[in-house]
């Protein structure tokens, strides 16, 4: 936040708006404190934040791979020479015959993506692939686990037998498998999902008759993971348990990315209605779907920080509502006690890195899209 006031302080007329502003040292710090608080392999989920010259930029932290679930994420950063993991259970062979090109990593949802992939054998070269289990398999194996949303994704323990045949049958080599429980979800089952996957792993090395050698444990970290009241260091702990040969990884997208970035949007007008005063910005829900805060059935809308070219000192309450003609085109709110904003001032909303900038509604009345700065 700092370094976005110097860059306002400079020269705000340059900064167009809407726009995100991503902090690259906030990626890395991110980054190294998760690396540090798990002690295993961090995998950065791509689908939280896509911005290609972000992830230039930030490449060389982000020593553990990239997750990609398209072909248009994989199109952005095939000729990288970061470790690339393909998931998507909806992945056919063109997605699965471009993963194999780019010599990614490909985690199997479905027997049929198994099959397909079988194909290639001795076409191209494969590398061992990863199966995908469901959440419900960790209750086979730990009914200590407390109860997770059923999801579509990933293989039940029989259809995962299944396939481990399969792959000893066809000389395809199987690294490991793959663990999620769903967003924000970590804190919630890590400790037992760890004591799963210890027996997931040696039953599967019985079954499969060699050893695996590698363990997505999932991810689920929330944007402040930082100040939850998580034992990350009993868990750390646990994780050493773990047969020496696995490598041992996590995923996150917003752990990483929520913190590093902020929506920005100026002021355009200002109203009242009934005594409650609205500032009309330029950008908002187009650009920023999430801060409208449609899909929560009880909004807590943020409170933006005011840049202000002119400072005043006037305090009243105040809703921030974008440039569409959509009634849910709210983004923010303030007490009363906060600095009224003027006209061309400048709101600042904390914690948009992650999914505020993919998951959006830009063609929506042909609204522009966000402007895109990379503070060093």
């Amino acid at each position: 936040m700092k370094a976005i006031t110097t860059l306002l302080d400079k020269n705000h007329r340059q900064i167009e708006t809407p726009c995100y502003l991503y902090s690259v040292s906030q990626v890395a710090s991110n980054f190294a404190q998760l690396k540090s608080a798990l002690g295993t392999e961090i995998i950065y989920s791509m689908k939280a934040n896509n911005n290609v010259d972000l992830l230039m930029r930030c490449a060389h932290h982000l020593t553990g791979g990239i997750e990609i679930a398209s072909i248009g994420e994989l199109n952005l950063v095939a000729g990288g020479n970061s470790e690339k993991y393909i998931n998507n259970p909806s992945a056919d062979k063109k997605f699965l015959r471009a993963a194999v090109a780019s010599r990614s990593t490909i985690i199997i949802d479905n027997l049929a993506q198994l099959t397909s992939l079988i194909e290639f054998i001795g076409k191209r070269p494969l590398k061992p692939i990863l199966l995908r289990l469901n959440s419900c398999v960790l209750k086979q194996f730990n009914p200590d686990i407390k109860k997770i949303r059923a999801d579509q994704f990933g293989m039940d323990w029989d259809t995962a037998c299944q396939a481990i045949d399969i792959c000893k049958s066809n000389n395809l080599s199987l690294a490991g498998f793959h663990l999620f429980n769903g967003s924000y979800q970590f804190t919630h089952n890590a400790l037992e999902t760890a004591v799963a996957a210890k027996k997931i792993i040696k039953t599967i090395e019985s079954r499969y008759q060699q050893a695996l050698s590698f363990v997505n444990l999932g991810g689920g970290f929330s944007e402040n993971w930082q100040q939850s009241d998580f034992d990350f260091v009993s868990y750390k702990l646990l994780l050493t348990s773990f047969p020496k040969h696995i490598t041992l990884a996590h995923e996150t997208g917003r752990g990483l990315m929520a913190s590093a970035g902020y929506f920005a949007t100026r002021v355009r007008y200002l109203k009242n209605i009934e005594h409650q005063q609205y500032a009309i910005c330029d950008g908002g829900i187009n650009q920023n779907f999430l801060l409208a805060q449609t899909e929560n059935n009880f909004r807590k809308f943020k409170t933006p920080i005011i840049f202000s070219p002119t400072p005043h000192s006037k305090h009243n309450s105040c809703i921030f509502v974008g440039s569409s003609c959509s009634k849910d085109d709210v983004i923010g709110k303030q007490a009363e006690h906060h600095i009224t904003p003027q006209v061309g001032d400048i709101c600042i909303f904390e914690n948009c890195g992650a999914y505020n900038a993919s998951y959006t509604l830009s063609p929506f009345l042909k609204l522009p899209s966000a402007k895109t700065y990379i503070i060093e």
